[in-house]
């Protein structure tokens, strides 16, 4: 795996959300999604770039369905976006990189106010950077 990228599955899951203090991403994906395959290596770049800042996650949606599931995950790829261990946006299906990454950068930049008010971000995710 490229990058600085944990895969977890269901059972590692919760624990890897309260290990830490940074912005967590995690991109739900399949093996046969050609979306997931196409923003593969952009997501193991922003991972090298922004993982001092936050911590990349992948889960395969087909070997983790409860997980899927339990946050309404529909289509593939889905980018989920926690803080304090709470979802606080996402993206789903066909995204470009300039979207993908101002997002993250947006919600990095952003993610302090999410901390101190230990509730989920008011944020409208546009991807302007």
């Amino acid at each position: 795996m490229a990058g600085k990228i944990k895969e977890l599955n269901e059972g590692t899951f919760d624990a890897e959300l309260g290990s830490t203090d940074h912005l967590i991403i995690v991109e739900f994906y399949t093996n046969t999604c050609p979306n997931c395959r196409a923003i593969a290596p952009v997501y193991a770049q922003l991972s090298e770039e922004l993982h001092k800042s936050a911590t990349f996650v992948i889960i395969n949606a087909e070997t983790n369905p409860a997980l899927a599931s339990r946050y309404g995950v529909l289509g593939v790829p889905t980018f989920k976006f926690f803080c304090e261990g709470q979802p606080i946006g996402e993206l789903v299906g066909s995204i470009n990189t300039t979207l993908l990454r101002n997002t993250i950068k947006d919600l990095i930049r952003h993610r302090k106010e999410c901390v101190a008010k230990s509730t989920p971000l008011t944020y409208e995710i546009d991807g302007y950077g």
